[in-house]
């Protein structure tokens, strides 16, 4: 209890020497918090930068020239899957005769239709949908029953742009029946300018049955002909609308990518995808992911090539990303070689500060050790001073520090304050104190 009560009279009384320990711990410890925090920042920064810089990895043909409007296998799009990607945004085109019937011709048009899996599919066009964001996801998907979905009420015979004002009735189809037939029914959503400047009459819940078709194309790319696939029923689910800027872009119909695969699968015939792409899930495996596409035979590209629309090559967007990452692994290695010269830099000072301070008390130490001092009392009471003040300085640092490597920085630096105390007090204790006279 008197060597406590010491320590506080010792640091009250000698203002100079305490303020400067506590000023010493204040800056080693402020100091040691940037040190440490700019350190937590990159590390922070290189795990999280796959999400403010996604890696995107994109079928493509050979040249690499060419993302979408392409001729991709079932097999390549099954391999493409395989990666081990997320997020991933594939669609599909097709050509069609659409109406109510062989027999009403007045209300049968031609159809360019775009089977997607997901409603990012279609950010490009910009479109405003007449249901709810998460319904259009679930039809697109596929989740949506056609059998459990709603249509509109048909005595209000609405047009297609007031059909987000409408409420839906129950859909008509038997799931038995459903069930039993071989071609099932899908949704689709309509582009409202599609459905207007052929003045159809076509509303949210219509049964429309389909022929689809593919299209052959010639060596510049134009559409040479059609081959008859299959014929099937859509049902109209709702409407979209786009800006007339992105009008050219935007699909007459869209539907689900699996019902239009399951027709072209149905018929015997593989459907040729138009585009596949998909996120990175973790970009700092980039190697895993290119070791995966190597073995699934996806060729680099090759602006040598002959390119066309055939997809088979695989383009991963990863410079940036590499550029970015290289250089906050580079700081982080940095940071982290400093590491030690740091800690020996801390480690001398703190014992040249201590060895300083104490050497200053020695007349008042021999005269504690002539007057029956214990050695051990003596030794706690300066190594004590020390604590009390690299505690508060460094306390005090902690307040202007940011990162979660604040307490364990305070407890390294208090460490390293009583081994190169301890040293010196000790000698001083152990000394003969004759050495006053």
């Amino acid at each position: 209890m008197f060597t406590i009560k010491k320590i506080f009279i010792n640091i009250t009384r000698n203002k100079a020497r305490s303020l400067i320990l506590a000023a010493f711990s204040f800056l080693t410890v402020f100091f040691a918090g940037i040190y440490f925090g700019n350190l937590e920042q990159n590390q922070n920064l290189l795990a999280a930068l796959g999400e403010k810089l996604p890696v995107t990895a994109a079928v493509t043909n050979s040249t690499g020239d060419r993302l979408t409007g392409l001729d991709i296998t079932e097999k390549r799009v099954e391999l493409f899957r395989e990666l081990g990607l997320k997020d991933y945004v594939i669609t599909a085109e097709s050509y069609g005769n659409i109406g109510f019937g062989p027999e009403n011709t007045e209300q049968r048009a031609s159809v360019h239709l775009t089977g997607i899996n997901t409603v990012s599919s279609m950010a490009a066009w910009k479109p405003e949908f007449s249901l709810e964001q998460a319904q259009v996801e679930s039809i697109l998907s596929g989740e949506e029953n056609p059998e459990t979905m709603f249509t509109q009420d048909r005595e209000n015979n609405t047009m297609p742009e007031q059909a987000s004002d409408q409420n839906l009735a129950n859909a008509m189809p038997n799931p038995a029946q459903a069930n039993q037939d071989a071609n099932p029914i899908g949704l689709c959503l309509l582009n409202e300018s599609f459905v207007q400047e052929r003045g159809l009459s076509w509303q949210a819940g219509d049964v429309l049955d389909i022929n689809l078709y593919r299209a052959l194309y010639d060596e510049f790319d134009g559409v040479s002909g059609f081959v008859e696939i299959t014929s099937a029923e859509l049902k109209v689910a709702g409407f979209y609308r786009t800006a007339p800027e992105n009008a050219l872009e935007a699909a007459d119909l869209v539907c689900p990518l699996s019902w239009l695969a399951g027709q072209y699968r149905e018929a015997g015939s593989g459907l040729l995808y138009s585009s596949a792409k998909g996120t990175v899930e973790n970009p700092l495996a980039l190697n895993v992911l290119k070791s995966k596409a190597e073995k699934a035979k996806f060729p680099q590209v090759d602006i040598q090539s002959v390119g066309g629309r055939p997809g088979n090559a695989l383009v991963i967007d990863d410079l940036f990303f590499i550029r970015t990452a290289s250089q906050l692994k580079s700081s982080i290695h940095l940071l982290k070689l400093f590491l030690a010269p740091l800690l020996l830099l801390v480690t001398g000072i703190s014992a040249l500060v201590s060895f300083f301070a104490m050497c200053h008390r020695k007349r008042e130490i021999y005269l504690e050790r002539c007057m029956g001092r214990e050695r051990a009392a003596i030794a706690a009471e300066l190594v004590g001073e020390n604590v009390v003040l690299s505690l508060l300085g460094g306390g005090a640092a902690l307040l202007f520090t940011e990162g979660t490597h604040g307490p364990v920085i305070l407890a390294a630096f208090l460490g390293i304050r009583i081994v190169t105390t301890l040293a010196p007090a000790v000698r001083l204790a152990m000394e003969n104190p004759m050495k006053i006279f």
